[in-house]
């Protein structure tokens, strides 16, 4: 085995002594960009499959974080900024875990696990202020679980309770800011909620009252949209209104649509709306029907000396006949009065009407018939088609809605459904991308077939075929003896045994260095 291999690395030494510079060089880069790849790979196949442990931490968890598992010796990269974590595959829910029961990542906001270690010695104002910091922790905690939130800032102004503070003074009011996640988009439904759950968590406020805004300074929500969800701002009354309008306009659509076939009408509906908020109050009072309640009877009896002859009086209060004073004297002095309070319960009623808004106050609907091949429709069918749209949409006339409904015959321009010319090249049963994608390939390999083919012929020996050997192309005399084939060309241009032999040593050196080689081992 030392033998064969000692051979094996001889004829390879051999074999490199009679490459040329050129060969040599080639040999030298080849071999040094296989190792490369061979590297590169061993490189990647070894290297482990990272996996996101946390995402969206503050630097300093991320700090904190990176410490503990490089304590570990669990592999760490930051990526994103210095806000993601990953580690590999294999160590995420060991790292998970490890990070957890160390507190981490830890929430920036406090919640009520504030008054969990009772603290003595604080004042009513700094209680108050913890209460204000609990939740607002809490509800920051709550409004970040909702989908497309990423982080989150809410910030209340609790007013205090004095002695001469108006209403507005005792309201409260809130302020959110909204970190959003890349590529999300809170819709209206989302807000409205956020709106209405920190309104209802918070006592003393009220929606309108609320600011919401996201991370780039957007308004979200309108602060002098109200409680009636019918009557917000003007970007909820235009959308109901579109609702509106677009429901009645298809509910006609699909009638006329089912009598006269398809496109051959095209209904439009305009609605005035009153968002109005109405709050009317009515009470009444029924004196007739008045019933007794409470009575009260008081009397007096009095001797006095008689001055006056005998006889009674009566005496009664202006402006109250219930309340009325009996007095009655004797002529032996004596005098009763007799005093009489009643009450009485009048019946009342009382009625409270709130309209909400959201009224319909008038509709407006233009409906176009096609009309059709050559001959008109008649009045009546105008006024049945009319009949139908009024009871599609609901249209009514009364005295205070008059609805109108429009219904004119045209002909229609309708657009020939014609298709665009195609081109000639796009009428080819292959595509042309394709093709010239494929025909790109085929050029890649034959260049690397060429290219590979002209290497592989640098890296090979170039034997020239001679007939014999160096000693018998000169004799002593100098006279020709045997040439090759090869040679006979230029032995037909007068040229001399000496010139071809210089000629093949210029040409390839080795072959005639292993000739020269060849012909000293004969002679010895």
């Amino acid at each position: 085995m030392p033998g064969a291999l000692g051979l094996l690395f001889h004829q390879m030494g051999t074999l490199w002594k009679h490459f040329g510079i050129n060969q040599k060089v080639s040999i030298i880069l080849a071999l040094v960009a296989s190792l490369a790849v061979i590297g590169g790979i061993l490189y990647w196949s070894g290297r482990p499959d990272y996996r996101l442990l946390y995402s969206g931490l503050s630097l300093e968890d991320a700090a904190r974080g990176r410490e503990k598992l490089d304590e570990a010796r669990i592999p760490v990269e930051i990526r994103d900024h210095g806000q993601a974590i990953f580690v590999p595959a294999a160590d995420v829910y060991r790292a998970r875990l490890m990070l957890a029961a160390d507190g981490l990542p830890k929430d920036s906001s406090a919640g009520f696990e504030l008054f969990e270690q009772p603290k003595f010695g604080l004042t009513e104002f700094a209680q108050q202020v913890n209460f204000q910091r609990a939740l607002q922790g809490e509800l920051e905690r709550t409004i970040t679980a909702i989908d497309g939130v990423q982080s989150v800032r809410v910030m209340l102004v609790m007013p205090r309770d004095r002695l001469f503070a108006t209403e507005q003074d005792k309201a409260a009011s809130a302020s959110i800011m909204l970190s959003l996640k890349r590529g999300a988009q809170l819709q209206g439904e989302q807000i409205h909620s956020i709106n209405q759950l920190v309104s209802t968590a918070v006592p003393g406020l009220s929606q309108g009252h609320i600011t919401i805004t996201d991370q780039q300074g957007r308004l979200l929500s309108d602060a002098s949209q109200r409680e009636d969800p019918l009557v917000g701002s003007s970007q909820r009354q235009l959308e109901t209104r579109r609702a509106m309008e677009d429901t009645l306009a298809r509910k006609a659509q699909d009638m006329l649509d089912l009598a006269m076939g398809k496109d051959q009408a095209i209904v439009r509906v305009s609605a005035d709306i009153d968002f109005r908020r109405i709050e009317k109050h009515n009470e009444k009072f029924d004196a007739e029907g008045r019933v007794l309640f409470r009575e009260t009877i008081s009397s007096e009896n009095s001797s006095e000396p008689s001055r006056s002859p005998a006889g009674s009086s009566a005496r009664v209060a202006v402006g109250d006949p219930a309340a009325t004073v009996n007095m009655e004297q004797t002529a032996s002095g004596k005098m009763k009065r007799e005093d009489i309070d009643s009450e009485y319960r009048v019946p009342s009623e009382r009625e409270t009407v709130v309209d909400q808004g959201g009224r319909v106050t008038r509709l407006s609907v233009a409906v176009s018939v096609a009309a059709r091949n050559g001959e008109p429709r008649n009045a009546a069918d105008i006024e049945n088609i009319k009949q139908l749209v009024r009871s599609a949409v609901g249209a009514v006339t009364t005295a205070d809605r008059k609805d109108e409904v429009s219904v004119i015959e045209m002909a229609f321009n309708r657009q020939p459904d014609s298709q665009p010319a195609w081109q000639w090249w796009e009428r080819l049963p292959f595509s042309i991308s394709g093709s010239l994608r494929t025909v790109g390939g085929v050029i890649l390999l034959i260049t690397l077939y060429l290219f590979s083919r002209r290497t592989f012929r640098q890296l090979s020996v170039e034997r020239e075929t001679v007939g014999t050997p160096v000693s018998m192309l000169t004799s002593a005399d100098g006279g020709a003896h045997s040439i090759s084939a090869g040679d006979e060309a230029a032995m037909l241009e007068n040229e001399s045994p000496l010139d071809t032999v210089s000629r093949l040593a210029e040409q390839s050196p080795s072959t005639v260095a292993t000739w020269i080689d060849h012909a000293v081992r004969s002679k010895s």
